[in-house]
């Protein structure tokens, strides 16, 4: 691909932003025999840190709207959630434009793979197992660095 087409690239992807900014692990210093102090204990919730689902686009001189995702996407989500009230519009609002998705399942199911073809939405093809290859990655890494400057912090997910 040449220099010039990497303009008409549209970027995608989907992230799990939580209200938790940290790793979950927290040190202390502790004496031997000291492990099982209440002073040494730190309670916490162990499930999925509570969150939301997003989805994002983004290209050389445009970018669209986060699109919040509830709940775990099947193939047909991504078509009636995405791609038909989101992408089209924001596909057809570029001069040219080339779709660029991850390979997770959702994306690769038929039924998403055929919409691609009806619509004419030309695919660049992302080798497999290679994210990092994707700028929007790294746009999700400034969101999550945003998010931890907000104050006050985030309280529910709705808030985020």
């Amino acid at each position: 691909m040449w220099a010039a087409e990497w303009n008409e690239v549209v970027f995608t992807d989907e992230s799990r932003i939580c209200l938790q900014h940290h790793d979950g692990r927290i040190r202390v210093w502790r004496h031997r025999g000291e492990r099982m102090l209440n002073s040494c204990v730190m309670h916490r919730h162990t499930g999925p840190a509570p969150g939301i689902m997003v989805w994002g686009g983004i290209g050389y001189h445009s970018r669209n709207h986060l699109i919040r995702i509830a709940g775990t996407l099947n193939s047909q989500r991504p078509i009636s959630e995405v791609l038909e009230p989101v992408v089209l519009p924001y596909l057809q609002g570029l001069a040219t434009a080339k779709f660029q998705e991850d390979n997770a399942r959702p994306h690769v199911a038929r039924i998403v793979q055929r919409f691609f073809v009806n619509h004419q939405i030309e695919l660049l093809p992302l080798p497999a197992r290679s994210p990092d290859l994707s700028p929007i990655e790294n746009m999700w890494s400034m969101v999550a660095q945003r998010l931890t400057q907000i104050t006050p912090i985030a309280a529910t997910p709705d808030q985020l």
